[in-house]
């Protein structure tokens, strides 16, 4: 039976899904655990660590960013380690690199315990092999996952996104040989087949792509464009980065004898994102960056008990009364002692909170409702009020609207389509806006701060009511609203790399809210913070506003006439990056913005 409190429905998932599959258990969990164990996995009688239900997640080609992992503090500082780590590998200097990585390994934050042991020292191996450039050695550790990684890829162990990305950059350091490009196509066939998300295929496909296209001769032009064009659509269309520079240069390249005017289209693209990226100081060439770089939303457990502990009044006496010791439980919010899973489910059904160790952010026992919910999230990115219709009749099917937070899904996403199509006016949008919102969180007053958790549907409902305030010309409560969020957001531990799609929202309407109160300098500031955050977090779907408002708000303020330069040439920059993520609303407003300060557009 679901409820609005947490439900620890994946391994139904992950059983229905490998069942429609048609893959055995034995093939699923090869390399990562025993069959009897997977069979636990799929009744939830055990639960899988972190490593190992991502692994197992994309080896049916789904994505763990559905959900919504809970951590100890423990826990995520080897979540933060291991980030450390992907950063130190794009270090250029290779002896710098080495240093680095290798005191890194000597921290005590190199282990986590509570996580699959086999798979840390698969990371670890294939990380020194890496430094080393030792191909031997990451052969090696792919195959502690990937048995069979010496036959035919994927014949008989199914293939997740991150190992895939291990074989590539192993394929990479191997260096050219007459079995690299026949390995690399089939690293490509077995994408294409078995990675049916593209949140999933959008980490991988790109990179193997520019890998393949490497070995493809002048006469194979047009395939080697073809995989390009396919390569560069997927990203654009899931609003990523990654492999997208190399993809501009490879076509603007190929294409410039045979087409010149798409040739020089896409070195104006690339011009445009390597300048934002210099601009930032953020590394192009990413080396290991994207190596399990999910983007799940974390939260802290010790953390998310303190907060609906005191959204409830309650003292650490009263929560923990009949459960544990106060003093235990005072140790378990300040993060320094872990809980015992019964506990932890007492604890939450008094406080009332809808999270376990995974969630997500719907109430359901069906992934599609999860994979839905993300191809809205991209449709209302991209203004596709069609695809928006078709994920919102499915989604009232699926879902068990019973329930509360899918209510609040559904009226939220239906009334943000309602008003972008003009059916209904600002305020009947602010109006449906906050009787959703309320549906969750009953106190919620514009005034005040509140101590509160928000949830993705929380923020993206807040986004709305602050946007409503500011099409009635009242910014001023527009942005209170969001600055309180937002300042929610940065008071917890979990760094904002890891709530990088909630952040992006709010900073995105909250610099248009700066601006309307001319508060130039704050809003550029805001700006700045989302380029950076969007270059780290690798997510071009708002990069093209966020580098406008640069520019705009540079020519707001008194400029000489090199300033006022420098700023179209921001400009310009965002409009490029509205050509290549296809914002043809931003790139005609662009466009127009900088003909009225004297500047030109090469169409």
């Amino acid at each position: 039976m679901l409820n609005d409190y947490y439900s620890d429905s994946i391994g139904m998932m992950i059983m229905r899904m490998r069942e429609e599959q048609g893959v055995s258990q034995q093939r699923l969990c090869c390399g990562i655990c025993s069959q009897k164990m997977m069979s636990r996995y799929e009744t939830w009688t055990n639960i899988p660590d972190r490593l190992s239900l991502n692994l197992i997640l994309q080896r049916l080609g789904k994505s763990p960013d559905c959900f919504i992992t809970m951590m100890t503090q423990k826990e995520y500082q080897y979540f933060k380690w291991k980030r450390k780590v992907m950063i130190a590998l794009q270090e250029q200097d290779t002896v710098v690199r080495k240093s680095k990585v290798e005191k890194l390994f000597l921290e005590p934050e190199a282990e986590d315990r509570t996580c699959h042991k086999g798979i840390q020292e698969q990371f670890y191996l294939y990380t020194m092999g890496y430094i080393q450039q030792n191909a031997e050695q990451m052969k090696k550790a792919i195959m502690i996952t990937v048995p069979d990684f010496d036959e035919d890829i994927g014949t008989k162990s199914c293939i997740s996104s991150t190992e895939m990305s291990y074989i590539l950059l192993y394929l990479q350091v191997k260096g050219r040989d007459e079995n690299t490009q026949r390995e690399l196509k089939a690293c490509l066939d077995y994408i294409e087949r078995h990675f049916f998300e593209g949140e999933e295929k959008v980490k991988v496909y790109p990179k193997a792509v520019c890998q393949y296209c490497e070995f493809l001769k002048t006469e194979d032009l047009f395939e080697r464009v073809g995989y390009c064009k396919k390569a560069l659509s997927l990203l654009t269309e899931n609003g990523r980065i990654q492999e997208i520079p190399r993809l501009l240069e490879l076509l603007g390249n190929d294409l410039k004898e045979i087409c010149p005017r798409e040739a020089q289209r896409y070195r104006k693209q690339l011009w445009a994102l390597t300048e934002i990226y210099k601009t930032y100081h953020v590394e192009m060439n990413r080396g290991m960056r994207n190596l399990d770089w999910t983007s799940q939303d974390v939260l802290l457990l010790n953390e998310i008990l303190k907060i609906y502990r005191q959204e409830k009044g309650f003292s650490r006496e009263e929560v923990s009364e009949d459960i544990c010791d106060v003093n235990s439980y005072g140790r378990i919010e300040s993060g320094t002692r872990g809980i015992k899973k019964s506990n932890y489910d007492k604890l939450a059904e008094r406080l009332e909170i809808p999270y376990g160790k995974y969630s997500a952010n719907l109430v359901t026992d069906n992934y599609e409702c999860l994979s839905l919910a993300r191809q809205g999230s991209l449709a209302s990115k991209f203004s596709n009020y069609h695809k928006m219709t078709e994920v919102i009749q499915k989604q009232n099917k699926l879902l068990d609207l019973k329930c509360t937070r899918n209510q609040q899904y559904i009226l939220a996403e239906e009334n943000d389509l309602l008003y972008r199509r003009g059916k209904i006016s600002c305020e009947q949008f602010q109006e449906n806006a906050v009787r959703a919102l309320c549906l969750t969180i009953p106190k919620w007053d514009e005034q005040k701060k509140l101590i509160h958790f928000y949830s993705r549907e929380e923020i993206v409902l807040l986004n709305h009511i602050a946007i409503s305030y500011r099409k009635q010309k009242k910014s001023e409560i527009g942005e209170r609203i969001l600055a309180n969020v937002y300042e929610t957001l940065e008071e917890s531990a979990v760094d904002l790399t890891e709530r990088a799609e909630n952040a992006l929202l709010l900073l995105a309407n909250w610099k248009d809210l700066l601006t309307d109160l001319e508060e130039y300098d704050k809003a550029m500031e805001k700006a700045e913070i989302g380029v950076r955050l969007s270059l780290i977090s690798e997510r071009g779907d708002k990069l093209d506003t966020f580098v406008f408002e640069k520019g705009w708000c540079g020519l707001k303020k008194e400029c000489n006439k090199m300033q006022i330069q420098e700023n179209l040439e921001i400009c310009l920059q965002a409009y490029y990056i509205c050509d290549l993520f296809g914002r043809e609303y931003n790139k005609k407003a662009t466009k127009e913005f900088i003909e009225k300060y004297g500047g030109s557009v090469d169409s």
